[in-house]
């Protein structure tokens, strides 16, 4: 141990006893902080002075309405643009904007088309189509810039959506009012035509009958169409109908002649029995003359038998007037014969005559009466019936078949969706009234447009807690410049002095080399890690929560990385610093202190949990935003670890390294470019 403290004095005998050493040494502690202190500031708030970067923006817009409204998106983002700071907005035509950005005059442009606004409010049409605003922007000019002009474009594009969201939310929460005042008033309208639909729905089976009667009807229309025929047949034959009305009429005007030979025949079946009698007559004259023969038949018999000769003349007489009796008897008999047979068809015939006469002779000539009346009263408007039917067969007919045909093709092919319809409807207006209060929905209808649309616009709040919150951008990347400036400085040590110790009579150990002059080192940054967190807090004043474990922690990183650079130096030689540089390079890429590791590549992504700088920025950030103990103790534990790590590679490395590394450095030396 003495023999390191040797070491360790004497350097810094030497340092102040050369007063250009003392003075690069004071230049090596100070120069890390102004590394440092001068990037903190250059962006000490970046994103608040963007409005020196130049965007020019063209409107062409043309303007549209809304539900009878005036819009223009194009007219309001350019209001709002003038009053915006957070770019540099110029307004100009499109051909400057072009050229202004093409030439670098401007980082980028915005042109609002002529048809923005109406393709904007195309969606309240049935195809609407989403508009463009055209955003060209220059890269080649800053890196950083297109991003920052790119996050302009979206807050101008959010600008307009509010814009646009407000008058469409205007214009329709307007209309909701209205709909709403106009549901109020027709509600009761509503409601009975939604109880005509459900007793609509009710009645279906009976319409569904009358399609039945309807397809019915339309299979009997050939019947029907060969009755109308009829009845203009029957138009036809009305000449044919007045003729016999003609004839009952003449009828009726025979009626009485027809009484007056009822009468007679009536009168003669009185006399019947007159002609009867004479029928008795023919018989007493028949039985006369029987019995007169019957007595000429006994006096011939008498004559006869008297056998008398004188009396053959009497006798022939006899025979003669005989003869002649039998034949008049016979005659007579004849006579009444045929007249009994015609006078029993004479008396039937009579006696059926008197029996009409008397019993249907009234009734028929009741009915001619009736029927002659019907012919003077009635006839006429029949046969004009007949006519108008006729008339309407061959006028109307057709259409009404027409109609039918119609009607039964409803029935068959429109009238089971109708009725689909109508139950579908009917169960929407009930599942309607189980689940809609209506009334709560026009009071939601009748709220105020204004305050309707106002939410619409934005209708979410951000509200932001800031946990461990950093006023600026500058104070919050002080933990990563600070410890890259102490990972500077132990650099600059190792590129500015010697590692190594002269023993050229071998008094000291290899680990007594190494220790004694990592303490010179150690004690410079040490220095550099006081100035430049000072000068963060007290010149630059940067944001820090602890500022004491701010200013220890850098001195504890300060010494970490010396340790790590020194080590790599003392070990390795040139070679080392070389290592150094390439840590530097590899860790600001690797650490998360600038971008979050997880955007980088996966390759940085894996060496993340492998530097020094992931540990030393997050343990810095801790006093800067807010400590919490298990992180610091997680870091200092890692950091801790490395420097016990560059321990190890040195008191392993070092003294079987150093033959080489001698030889290799007066290789070098001979080459007169490298000390």
């Amino acid at each position: 141990m003495g023999n390191i403290w040797h070491i360790y004095k004497t350097d810094w005998k030497n340092i102040f006893r050369v007063p250009t050493v003392l003075l690069l040494v004071v230049g090596l502690m100070f120069l890390p902080s102004a590394y440092a202190w001068f990037n903190i500031k250059s962006m000490w708030d970046p994103y608040g002075n963007t409005s020196g970067i130049q965007v020019a923006v063209v409107n062409e817009d043309e303007g549209a309405v809304v539900l009878e409204k005036p819009f223009n998106a194009g007219a309001e983002t350019v209001n709002k643009l003038k009053k915006n700071r957070k770019l540099g907005w110029v307004f100009v035509n499109r051909s400057q904007a072009i050229k202004g950005v093409e030439h670098g005059d401007y980082y980028a442009y915005l042109i609002i088309p002529k048809n923005f606004s109406k393709e904007l409010t195309s969606i309240l049409e049935a195809n609407p189509q989403k508009p463009e605003i055209i955003f060209g922007l220059n890269e080649k000019i800053n890196a950083i810039a297109p991003k920052i002009t790119s996050s302009g474009a979206s807050s101008v594009m959010a600008q307009i959506s509010d814009a646009f969201t407000e008058t469409v939310g205007s214009a329709i929460f307007s209309a909701f009012n209205e709909a709403g005042v106009e549901l109020q008033k027709e509600w009761p309208s509503i409601q009975n035509v939604a109880s005509q639909i459900l007793e609509l729905e009710k009645a279906l089976p009976q319409i569904e009958a009358m399609g039945n009667k309807a397809i019915e009807l339309e299979g009997k229309l050939p019947d029907i169409q060969e009755k109308g025929q009829q009845i203009i047949q029957l138009e036809q034959r009305i000449p044919e109908l007045d003729s016999a009305g003609n004839s009952i009429l003449k009828v009726e005007a025979s009626l009485p002649t027809v009484d007056e030979a009822g009468d007679r025949i009536t009168e003669l079946q009185t006399r019947l029995s007159n002609i009867a009698s004479t029928s008795a007559v023919m018989n007493d004259v028949v039985a006369s003359l029987t019995e007169v023969e019957s007595q000429i038949n006994q006096a011939l018999d008498n004559i006869i038998a008297a056998e008398q000769t004188d009396t053959s003349v009497n006798q022939e007489q006899l025979k003669s007037l005989l003869n002649e009796l039998v034949t008049i008897r016979q005659d007579i008999q004849d006579h009444r014969t045929n007249l009994q047979q015609q006078l029993d068809k004479v008396e039937g015939g009579i006696n059926t005559a008197a029996n009409f006469i008397k019993n249907d002779l009234p009734t028929i000539e009741d009915k001619i009466h009736k029927a002659a009346d019907f012919v003077r009263n009635d006839l006429p408007k029949v046969e004009d019936n007949i006519r108008e039917a006729a008339d309407l067969i061959r006028t109307k007919l057709p259409e009404v078949v027409r109609v039918i045909h119609k009607a039964a093709d409803l029935a068959k092919n429109d009238l089971p969706g109708f009725e689909n319809e109508i139950r579908t409807a009917a169960d929407k207006i009930r599942k309607f009234n189980q689940s809609v209060n209506i009334h709560d929905l026009i009071e939601f209808l009748m709220h105020d447009p204004g305050k309707e649309s106002n939410f619409l616009s934005s209708p979410i709040q951000l509200k932001t807690k800031r946990i461990f919150p950093i006023p600026n951008y500058g104070s919050a990347m002080t933990p990563f410049y600070t410890m890259l400036a102490l990972w500077v400085g132990g650099m600059l040590l190792i590129s500015s002095m010697r590692v190594d110790v002269e023993n050229p009579d071998k008094q000291y150990k290899n680990y007594q080399l190494y220790f004694g002059r990592l303490f010179t080192f150690l004690t410079i940054g040490v220095f550099q890690a006081i100035i430049v967190s000072l000068g963060d807090l007290y010149i630059i004043h940067s944001y820090v929560v602890d500022k004491l474990w701010f200013v220890l922690l850098s001195v504890f990183i300060s010494i970490v990385f010396g340790i790590i650079t020194y080590t790599l130096c003392s070990v390795f030689g040139n070679i080392g610093k070389g290592l150094s540089i390439i840590l530097l390079v590899l860790q600001i890429s690797s650490s998360g202190a600038t971008f979050p590791v997880t955007v980088t590549s996966s390759f940085f992504q894996k060496l993340y949990p492998f530097m020094p700088f992931t540990y030393a920025v997050s343990m810095l950030r801790e006093t800067v935003g807010g400590m919490i103990q298990e992180v610091v103790i997680k870091d200092v534990v890692y950091l801790l670890g490395f420097a016990g790590l560059s321990f190890l590679i040195a008191l392993v490395l070092k003294k079987p390294l150093s033959p080489w590394l001698d030889r290799t450095a007066e290789k070098a030396k001979s080459t007169k470019l490298i000390p």
